[in-house]
């Protein structure tokens, strides 16, 4: 509960009746989130409707050039609807910054289902829910047994190591055994494969989790949009759907 006695999620309740949403994780590891704005911004290109749940202090809405002055646990207070929260793109992604509302929810105590399907309950008929937080919270709202972290994987040497134990965190203190790997400055398709096969293969023998190839980022060049879409494409179908996701971790 919050101060005063109100329902954390008395504001989301009051919305129209939930729509099929999906939920894509992406545990985020204090770096900038440009490559998930990227993603956003793809997906919104296949004429998808992504909103954005930022919890990492705001990186991944100032990647989309965006400065919500505002934070989630205004909506859940009922203080403020969803637009007068949320900062939109040009091109129809928005984006909510959630850190002070997802502690005061999880303070609370509150299902995870109660948060997740308010998404879909809104009036803007989003299709994803892209949940990007600190890995040490991820768990919270985004079940092991339903959902699928995606990491995202640096070509470089400290990338390397960086992801790699960013999912030894994810495998080992919170029960996640699939993955999802965006791989990120590659040369060229062929070795951003290199580079999961090496990732992959060091977390299934050392970690017992299972990492699938969702796509390559170029940083530039005649195939990024390509390989942008291709990725989204992919990571769709690695979605759960939040009432599963939350079922999930019941």
């Amino acid at each position: 509960m919050l101060d005063a006695g109100q329902d954390q999620a008395a504001g989301l309740r009051r919305l129209m009746q939930a729509a099929p949403l999906a939920l894509l994780a992406f545990p985020l590891d204090g770096g900038p989130g440009q490559w998930i704005a990227q993603i956003a911004h793809a997906l919104r290109a296949l004429g998808r409707k992504p909103v954005v749940l930022d919890g990492g202090r705001g990186a991944v809405a100032q990647a989309l050039g965006l400065r919500p002055r505002h934070d989630l646990i205004d909506l859940l207070r009922g203080e403020r609807d969803f637009d007068g929260v949320a900062a939109s793109t040009a091109d129809g992604v928005w984006v909510l910054r959630g850190e002070r509302g997802l502690d005061a929810f999880a303070a609370s105590g509150a299902p995870a289902r109660d948060l997740l399907a308010g998404f879909g309950r809104l009036s803007h008929n989003f299709d994803e829910l892209l949940l990007a937080m600190p890995a040490a919270e991820l768990a919270s709202l985004a079940a092991p047994g339903r959902s699928v972290p995606v990491v995202g994987l640096e070509a470089t040497s400290a990338g390397r190591m960086g992801s790699y134990a960013l999912v030894k965190q994810l495998a080992q203190g919170y029960g996640y055994r699939r993955f999802a790997c965006v791989v990120r400055g590659a040369e060229d398709a062929d070795a951003a494969r290199a580079e999961h096969a090496r990732l992959a293969d060091a977390s299934r023998h050392f970690l017992g989790a299972e990492i699938t190839l969702a796509g390559w980022l170029p940083s530039a060049g005649p195939q990024r949009d390509h390989a942008l879409a291709r990725t989204a494409h992919a990571l769709l179908a690695t979605a759960a759907t939040p009432l599963e996701t939350a079922a999930a971790a019941a």
